[in-house]
């Protein structure tokens, strides 16, 4: 059993209109979580890097595809753009490591996550010395044109 209602893009493309969100949840969790939504019938899976928890995610739906339960393109994978990569310079680099992590080839949909950049890093962002996230210069326009 797997979603009955999509919602459409202009381009005629499917999205299910329900989905399994994915934030913040331990490995342990997100895999159980993951594997009861998918037998369950769901099909859209939200993810974001920022989420910390994508190479488990990659985990779960390689072991559902692989094994001939589930196929690719029966499913819609959501991820972001970190705020550490939005800028256009690192939009393919914070791709590439999400569908690495992922174990996928393609996203179905790739969004970005915030309205602003942070530094560059893997690991917990910078903050200031009144507790502020540290932000950096980002040219939105440039961003949302890389492809």
């Amino acid at each position: 059993m797997s979603c009955k209602k999509f919602l459409e893009f202009s381009n005629g493309d499917k999205m299910p209109a329900i989905g399994l969100g994915t934030w913040r949840a331990p490995d342990e969790e997100v895999e159980r979580a993951l594997n009861a939504a998918l037998e369950a019938g769901y099909r859209h899976i939200d993810c974001a890097p920022v989420y910390m928890n994508e190479k488990v995610i990659g985990k779960v739906l390689n072991e559902w595809i692989t094994s001939g339960k589930v196929k690719r393109s029966d499913l819609f994978i959501t991820t972001k753009l970190p705020p550490f990569g939005n800028r256009a310079e690192d939009v393919d680099r914070c791709l590439k490591m999400s569908l690495a992590d992922l174990q996928l080839d393609y996203l179905d949909l790739y969004l970005i996550h915030v309205p602003f950049a942070v530094p560059f890093t893997l690991g917990p962002f910078e903050f200031d010395k009144d507790g502020n996230v540290v932000q950096s210069a980002t040219d939105h326009i440039k961003t949302w044109k890389v492809r």
